[in-house]
């Protein structure tokens, strides 16, 4: 006759056999991986954005790599356009705020027909403090406000 002392040291080695067993490497496919999304040429549109230091128009080296993904997809999936909108957050007035969004809409703009973007393929604009991400009082900080949105979208010609 069994008893539970007895099966529950087996059932336990049992079940940590099947966990070790179940972690061991995989065979690997000898199919090819899919491309990158990147490259798909349905293309519907693809979002991005830069984020900026309050009343800064810099764009950091984490921005910088967002402008070379932007210039990829832009100039590797036939005619695409391009759609730069600076914004700002609350702080400062707000006309040096539109004027804030401008000067990071063109760095941005300036920085994709440097990566290789055709300056007629971009469409520029701003907002300053309006078309917040996320509503603040006048004068807060918040990064996700001062933010250039950059969209790329397929033509169809």
């Amino acid at each position: 006759m069994f008893t539970s002392t007895k099966i529950l040291p087996t059932l336990a080695a049992a079940i940590a056999l099947s966990l070790v067993a179940g972690c061991a490497d995989q065979p690997k496919s000898s199919q090819a991986a899919a491309p990158p999304m990147a490259d798909s040429p349905e293309l519907a549109g693809a979002w991005y954005q830069i984020y900026f230091d309050t009343n800064k128009t810099d764009i950091d080296s984490r921005g910088r790599m967002v402008v070379n993904s932007v210039a990829h997809v832009a100039t590797n999936n036939g005619l695409t356009r391009v759609t730069v909108i600076g914004k700002t957050d609350r702080v400062g007035s707000t006309a040096g705020n539109v004027a804030l969004s401008q000067r990071r809409a063109d760095q941005v703009r300036d920085a994709l027909i440097a990566a290789g973007v055709p300056a007629d393929r971009i469409d520029t604009s701003w907002t300053g403090e309006a078309r917040q991400a996320v509503s603040t009082a006048n004068d807060a900080e918040e990064q996700r406000n001062r933010v250039v949105d950059v969209t790329v979208v397929k033509m169809t010609r």
